[in-house]
């Protein structure tokens, strides 16, 4: 390749990943006092001809254009965010004549030079293909390691101007962290405690619905399930319902807004240097004025949060009911110091990401799977029928609530397996294996490799769920043997609709509380058909697997 790989980063795990990737020296910048000193005395008294800058922090760059020889070049690929400050003098640069570069794109002879360096073994690629059933093992024992266990595909879902969030936090100590300080805010007692603030949102949309019956035009089920979902996050977590399910529209475009970004940061976690794009004021400049909507459609969502957010924390709570958001405010940073505006708009994009799509996917699979099952759906409507009648809710105004709707066997074992087919999320989550590697079965995965499963693929491994794993069964759930209960402790184990391990979908109770609050509801007073038999709904996979098109005719039952 024509020059001798030099490494320099920090610590003793990183010494071995470095060496192993195939550099010939290695400079620890946590022990060396001067890294141009330290890296004459490994050369010979030479500096360096070209240094590639991976790290996006302002002492990289500073050390790295201190360390380069006449007319050395300096490659970008980590860059630091706008607002940092490099301390550059540029007379060095002039008197050098050293050239900073940056490269975004490549092109066939790019990739082909590569292959021919991994053929040559002078680029080692860390691929490791273990078997599906070893997956539980895998995340266990994961769990227990440390190190940064995610890859940089979570880099661009650092929002600018905010703190990162824990869903973006690569490290596993401030993970913890910025997790454990709102966790109690999503636990189940909290979000049962304000159950009555879901159903407030879920009696307008009946209402809603009530008038739709009365017509046979067909409605769009995407998008009110939508409209309940993220009304439920404005009522649980941002200060109020926003109105989609008041106005029957996607108010401001906040939820397009929020799609459109989520569907830019998951892709462009995939892109090679993808932070030179995320990080430039170049690139972001051009984006802004010749990115149309979509490229900056995020924006809308972000200035919209930033409103709620600035009112609360400058007026206080008042006489509003204490909501998440009151908790997001109330938090500690990781100094015990009380956090900043950015941390708390960073848990308002955390909630909408963990709690809207979340459910209103989860809710869509469920109805989808019911009615192209009417058998199932009978029997879903008897049971229901059945628990109104024995909770003494006949007659009356009143709904089931969740702890009562989640004890219906039929019920719970429809809403399992109807996600378990099609969970929110189909993209793979990266995780980076940390030293000193692990064995899964007879494989042995080397620290630094990426290793992810999409949850749809996992969900559907016959090894765990049996040769019909393919099938909407939903009474693979319902144990009838004691061998039935075991197999089902296996599935459960397994079962990655909402994540494993330390980085499990935080919204999850959220999302459980709302589908069989709704499921539950809907069955009881509604029914629907399917406008388009053929092909009910299509589904777009932009990181959560959208429902689109899935239009029907809603009738009352009259119970």
């Amino acid at each position: 390749m024509g020059y001798r790989p030099i490494a320099i980063d920090g610590g003793d795990q990183q010494r071995a990943r470095c060496m192993d990737a195939g550099a010939e020296i290695y400079l620890d910048f946590q022990k060396e006092q001067d890294l141009r000193v330290a890296l004459l005395r490994e050369t010979g008294g030479k500096l360096s001809s070209a240094i590639i800058v991976c790290a996006g922090v302002t002492t990289a760059y500073e050390a790295a254009l201190d360390c380069l020889d006449y007319h050395g070049t300096l490659v970008a690929v980590g860059i630091p965010p706008p607002t940092s400050k490099i301390l550059i003098h540029p007379l060095p640069l002039i008197d050098y004549g050293i050239r900073i570069i940056g490269s975004i794109t490549g092109h066939r002879e790019d990739i082909a030079e590569a292959a021919e360096f991994v053929r040559k073994g002078l680029v080692k690629p860390r691929v490791t293909v273990i078997d599906i059933q070893d997956l539980g093992q895998y995340a266990g024992r994961v769990n227990d390691m440390e190190g940064k266990l995610v890859s940089n595909w979570y880099d661009t879902w650092t929002v600018p101007n905010m703190t990162v969030s824990f869903f973006a936090a690569t490290e596993p100590k401030v993970h913890r962290h910025l997790r454990s300080r709102v966790s109690s805010a999503y636990s189940m007692s909290s979000i049962l405690s304000m159950e009555p603030f879901i159903q407030e949102v879920a009696s307008e949309l009946w209402g809603r619905f009530r008038e739709f019956s009365k017509s046979s035009e067909p409605v769009p089920l995407h998008s009110w399930a939508n409209y309940f979902a993220f009304d439920v996050v404005g009522q649980l977590a941002l200060g109020g319902r926003i109105g989609f399910v008041e106005h029957g529209e996607d108010i401001g475009g906040i939820i397009k807004s929020i799609h459109d970004g989520f569907y830019l940061m998951a892709n462009m976690g995939n892109v090679p240097l993808q932070m030179l794009w995320f990080n430039n004021s170049i690139v972001q400049w051009i984006l802004k004025n010749f990115g149309g909507k979509r490229l900056n459609s995020f924006n809308v969502f972000l200035k919209w949060l930033d409103r709620r957010v600035t009112e609360r924390m400058t007026n206080g709570l008042g006489t509003k009911r204490r909501d998440m958001l009151q908790h997001f405010v109330e938090a500690k940073d990781m100094s015990g110091q009380p956090v900043k505006k950015g941390d708390v708009m960073i848990e308002g994009v955390n909630i909408l990401g963990a709690g809207a799509d979340t459910t209103s996917i989860g809710i869509l699979a469920v109805m989808g799977a019911i009615l192209t099952h009417p058998a199932a759906k009978e029997k879903l409507c008897k049971e229901l029928d059945q628990a109104y009648k024995d909770l003494g809710l006949e007659g009356t105004s009143s709904e089931i609530d969740f702890k009562d709707a989640e004890k219906l066997p039929y019920l719970a074992a429809v809403v399992k397996e109807s996600m378990r087919l099609h969970p929110s999320i189909s993209y793979q989550l990266p995780r980076v294996v940390p030293e000193p590697g692990i064995y899964i079965g007879e494989h042995f995965i080397k620290p630094g490799s990426i290793c992810s499963i999409s949850a749809t693929s996992m969900n559907r491994s016959k090894e765990v769920f049996g040769p019909d794993a393919e099938e909407w069964k939903p009474e693979r759930w319902i144990p009838v043997t004691e061998y039935d209960q075991s197999r089902i402790s296996t599935m459960n184990g397994l079962l990655t609709t909402f994540g494993m391990g330390a980085r499990s979908c935080v919204g999850k109770n959220i999302a459980l509380v709302e589908v069989h609050k709704f499921i539950a509801q809907f069955f009881r007073h509604f029914d629907a058909i399917v406008t388009n038999k053929e092909r009910p709904w299509a589904t777009k996979s932009q990181w959560f697997s959208i429902q689109k098109e899935f239009w029907v005719t809603i009738k009352e039952r009259g119970v």
